[in-house]
């Protein structure tokens, strides 16, 4: 059996080439053992090899098809791609292509295909459950998990649907191998992952410092204009193509505006790129892929599973959170090279985005309870009933439903659930033990930024690598090496000029009511705003910052007039519309501030300022309610229209925007007392990044 696997891997990559270490110990203990295998290799080692492999060996032999679980459509698309280079026929069901599903159903049926791709949120879908897995359990050939460390609430990226696979497992027939891949696995996460997998797993480990990789770290803190000329400076100086990471799907439209104004062709990338109307995800993939471009300024939505042996760097434009996470991304880089950059920068506010992340991780034990608690008054309820009851986000509360159902407290049935153990609970104790590793390993990413030894040797052991015993001789550290790059005060004075500047952001206004709200008898039933403008996000620095210090002063400086006024009138020619007049939100709880910033606006803007909206009753800050239902609810009777309105189109001045529901209420409150046109300003938005 060896000596035909290793015909076929020198059919495809050439007479000379054998199995890597470890490589046909994994295939052997899948086809001819037929046991449970973890494989922890770096990124590049060549895990796809090892299941594509044993998935051939196995369908020579008459076995079953391999299901393969993947966390990702990007990862689905290389993986499909490598499979046919190993003669393994493979198709995928996804939300993407189901228009094919038919066709793969029926290649299913017809032993046509060696290998399906699905996703771990395809196992909860009752399509594939009564058309595939009904079928298919008991003559399944292999079950490949990969990225298997999505599995544990230990690992770096937990994704709740990778637990489905533990029920899937439960129908297979005995003795049916399983494979779990990673690259990113420390002892913590081995040992949860193989009891989640079975007591039995065979676990094999390799080394996974990377020799081609050249790690740099900048010590120092540096604000963001600082880093966008020293990317500038990078960019020009590295050759070849890479990727930059940034932290928030904003920070990745700004670097990449920045980077394009600099002259490179830079794009960004994170998971709703599609909806901005740009190139696809797909697209942009395939232009890095073809060195069609410098970089990809990217998100965290690109990251495991991408493949492209020549990639010449990895930049961080920020901190990440963890150093395992950090590691998963700087493999992207270097594997056919043999020298590749990975550059490290950081600066204040970084650590404040992480510990956001970490503290969102799960559901708080409250919310969990509320939803829980939600079926005193119905022994079945689907998302949008939730929403109305639980005081959570509808991605919270998704989150929630996901949590519950996988761990079988709950009960799906089409869009409906119900509750199946009503004093089962999830472990909260355990999830405020992660929370808690969470934050360590954010220490941990502090302390290999400081870190004055072998940069390489400190991720490796971060990793818990048993194979560690030197250091890389190729790193800052271990190179003595120190920038010589001095920041120029002119560039970085145009470059905080551009964050100042720049493109307004703007925000879709809301084109439906939430459904089954009081006294609305159809959710179309809304006169929609025109595309809002808002002038910063409320969490970032700079403008953000300064609308967030004034805001807690009770009032808007004339500074901040000033530069909305000149957005406004570079932006306004744009969308074709001219407002006539100015008015505010008011509130009841800083009855001055709007009004007063709106009046002093309408001044600098030549616009008559009219005050016709009287806030009529008080409610609960918008900030306490967190999902559209509640926050619609809340506003919905809230506000009137005082006095005749003035003809022609308004523009409508709030400070900050979140749900977008008081614009919304409000706009739709001017339209129907006959303002023609209502073009919402905000300071800043709360959300969008």
């Amino acid at each position: 059996m060896r000596a035909l696997a290793e015909k076929w891997l020198q059919a495809v990559l050439g007479e000379k080439a054998m199995f890597r270490d470890g490589q046909w110990e994994a295939i052997a203990a899948l086809v001819e053992q037929r046991q449970r295998v973890l494989v922890v290799q770096r990124t590049g080692w060549g895990k796809s090899l090892v299941y594509f492999m044993a998935t051939r060996l196995l369908r020579q032999s008459n076995q079953g098809v391999t299901i393969l679980i993947s966390p990702l459509l990007a990862l689905m698309r290389n993986q499909i791609d490598s499979a046919a280079q190993w003669g393994v026929r493979a198709a995928t069901i996804n939300s993407s292509n189901y228009n094919d599903h038919a066709d793969v159903y029926t290649a299913l049926y017809q032993n046509q295909l060696d290998l399906l791709l699905i996703s771990p949120e395809r196992l909860a879908n009752d399509d594939f459950q009564e058309h595939v897995w009904s079928r298919l359990k008991e003559r399944v050939g292999l079950v490949v998990i990969d990225e298997a460390h999505c599995i544990s609430d230990w690992g770096h990226d937990f994704r709740p649907n990778y637990r489905r696979i533990m029920h899937i497992l439960n129908d297979l027939p005995a003795k049916t191998p399983v494979l779990g891949t990673t690259a990113t696995a420390n002892d913590r996460v081995v040992a949860d992952v193989s009891a989640i997998l079975g007591a039995q797993m065979n676990i094999q480990r390799g080394a996974l410092t990377r020799e081609s990789l050249r790690l740099y770290v900048y010590p120092e803190p540096q604000e963001h204009a600082q880093r966008l000329t020293l990317l500038s400076h990078l960019l020009k100086s590295i050759p070849g193509s890479g990727i930059i990471y940034c932290t928030t799907t904003r920070d990745c439209r700004i670097v990449a505006e920045w980077l394009q104004q600099e002259g490179f062709d830079a794009q960004p990338y994170y998971a709703d790129v599609e909806n901005e109307g740009g190139l696809s995800r797909i697209e942009l993939e395939d232009r890095l892929l073809k060195n069609k471009m410098k970089a990809l300024v990217a998100s965290v939505a690109l990251g495991m599973g991408f493949d492209k042996p020549d990639l010449h760097f990895v930049i961080h434009y920020q901190q990440p959170g963890n150093v395992i996470g950090y590691y998963q991304q700087i493999g992207r880089a270097g594997r056919a090279l043999e020298s590749a950059h990975i550059i490290l920068m950081h600066g204040i506010g970084d650590e404040d985005i992480q510990r956001y992340f970490i503290e969102t991780a799960f559901p708080t034990p409250q919310q969990v309870e509320e939803t829980i608690a939600a079926f005193q008054t119905a022994d079945k309820l689907t998302l949008k009933e939730f929403e109305r009851q639980v005081n959570a986000r509808q991605s919270v509360l998704e989150k929630i439903l996901v949590h519950l159902e996988v761990e079988q407290i709950f009960i799906r049935e089409g869009r409906d659930y119900r509750l199946r153990v009503p004093d089962a609970r999830p472990d909260y104790d355990r999830w405020q033990r992660v929370t808690q590793q969470r934050y360590q390993e954010l220490a941990q990413m502090q302390a290999y930024i400081r870190h004055d030894g072998c940069l390489m040797r400190f991720l490796a052991e971060a990793l818990d690598d048993p194979h560690i015993n030197h250091d890389c001789g190729k790193c800052k550290n271990c190179r003595q090496q120190h920038s010589k790059f001095q920041h120029n005060p002119d560039d970085v004075e145009r470059a905080r000029h551009f964050l100042r500047g720049g493109k307004p952001i703007t925000f879709e206004p809301r084109k439906r009511w939430a459904s089954e709200l009081p006294g609305i008898k159809k959710t179309t039933d809304l006169r929609v705003n025109e595309t809002g403008i808002a002038l910063s996000y409320y969490f970032e620095s700079g403008l953000g910052a300064q609308v967030a210090k004034e805001r807690d002063q009770a009032h808007y400086s004339d500074a901040l007039v000033t530069t909305s006024a000149e957005k406004l009138r570079d932006y306004l020619p744009t969308m074709g519309i001219q407002p006539q007049w100015v008015t505010a939100v008011p509130s009841l709880r800083r009855p001055k501030l709007v009004p007063d910033f709106a009046q002093r606006l309408a001044q600098a803007l030549n616009l008559p300022f009219h005050p016709v909206i009287l806030h009529q009753k008080q409610h609960p800050a918008q900030a306490t309610r967190h999902n559209s239902y509640l926050q619609a609810e809340n506003v919905l009777k809230a506000f009137a229209i005082q006095g005749k309105l003035p003809s022609g189109a308004v523009l409508l001045i709030d400070d900050i925007a979140d749900s977008r529901w008081t614009l919304t209420v409000v706009g739709d409150l001017l339209q129907r007392h006959g303002c023609p046109t209502v073009i919402p300003f905000v300071l800043a938005m709360k959300s969008g990044g």
